[in-house]
């Protein structure tokens, strides 16, 4: 837990995280929180450690992160142990949006997430109804800073504090978002906007799939399953393999879901950090895992899928992941289980082969 002495807050990343590697707030937090009304009814888009909303008083929270609903749900009970605040959503179609007098979004790393959410406040917002844009000042280009210039009625762009930007918003006009996609062999695949690599194949996917041949049979998870692409693979060349696919983002899970029923594959979708929505014991898992969150790099939420892995596979589970050469897995995955195999290594990626989980 760490203190944030601004606010008298005490908030925890989830997953955790050192506080000398990532805090769960920043500079952009503290702009809105000194120069934007907490007081009024309010929309927080993108909140990833429920820092924002532990400020606002009535707010509703859209969340597309899993993880992101966790952190907000401790952070809110450990201020405020003795208030009930309403769950966060996933979907702009369960937001009361006649409520919303105010809109707070935390700039994404992704410019076609951040035109997507635009464009549901556009299309259920009165345009008189502001909308605040915070995040560093580092990470938004002045190409965007044009764009939202352009596509606003009325734009405010107020000094950089701290390294941190805050944009004011009126009357945005934004086109219906487009679905991306791509074909790979017979598979056809799309992806709402903000799915990583929806518009095409993953390089790293590209180095796993030939090892997919390596699962016969059994129940298996596609961990992190972004559009669908490993697991819709798996179940073609194996149909008689049972597919669960799961992301800790809500559009990525809904992406590949409708890849599932566009391709005819019977598989299941399900929305959830980690394992968190998979209660069947697992025979395989394969996992193409972040690491960044947002724009830092971290290998936490790796190393948690890891270890969930580890712990929903069978006696005589296996386990392929396609990394990053760089990143430092290998120490983890030989605590987690008996065999690790480098069965591919390049350049730029390792393939992990690991067998039978450690007891």
């Amino acid at each position: 837990m760490s203190d944030w002495p601004l606010t008298q807050l005490t908030l925890e990343c989830f997953p955790a995280v050192p506080d000398h590697i990532s805090l769960p707030w920043d500079a952009a937090d503290a702009y809105v929180y000194q120069h934007v009304d907490l007081t009024t009814n309010t929309l927080l888009i993108n909140d990833r450690h429920g820092a924002l909303a532990c400020l606002f008083g009535q707010h509703q929270s859209w969340c597309d992160s899993a993880s992101a609903i966790i952190a907000r749900q401790q952070n809110l009970a450990s201020n405020f142990p003795e208030q009930i605040f309403a769950p966060a959503q996933s979907s702009p179609k369960t937001i009361d949006w006649q409520n919303v007098q105010q809109v707070v979004i935390r700039i994404p790393k992704n410019f076609d997430q951040l035109k997507y959410w635009l464009f549901y406040c556009q299309q259920n917002l009165s345009q008189d109804i502001p909308i605040y844009l915070a995040g560093m000042a580092k990470h938004i280009p002045v190409s965007w800073l044009n764009w939202l210039e352009q596509q606003s009625q009325n734009y405010q762009q107020f000094r950089i504090e701290k390294k941190a930007r805050l944009l004011q918003l009126h009357g945005v006009q934004i086109n219906t978002p487009q679905t991306t996609g791509y074909q790979h062999q017979a598979l056809i695949l799309n992806a709402v906007a903000g799915v990583f690599s929806g518009n095409k194949l993953d390089i790293g996917s590209r180095v796993i799939l030939p090892y997919l041949e390596l699962i016969q049979k059994g129940t298996v998870c596609d961990l992190g399953c972004g559009n669908g692409l490993l697991g819709l693979s798996i179940k073609q060349q194996q149909p008689e393999c049972q597919l669960i696919l799961t992301d800790d983002s809500y559009v990525a899970a809904q992406s590949a879901r409708q890849n599932a029923q566009r391709n005819g594959l019977d598989i299941e979708v399900r929305h959830g950090n980690c394992l968190s929505a998979v209660n069947e014991p697992l025979d395989w898992v394969v996992c193409n895992p972040p690491y960044h969150d947002g724009h830092k790099e971290l290998t936490n939420i790796a190393i948690n899928m890891f270890r969930e892995s580890q712990q929903k596979l069978s006696n005589e589970g296996q386990m392929l992941i396609i990394a990053n050469r760089h990143l430092p897995y290998q120490k983890t995955l030989n605590r987690l289980f008996k065999r690790v195999n480098n069965i591919h290594k390049d350049a730029k990626f390792t393939v992990f082969h690991c067998q039978f989980p450690k007891r």
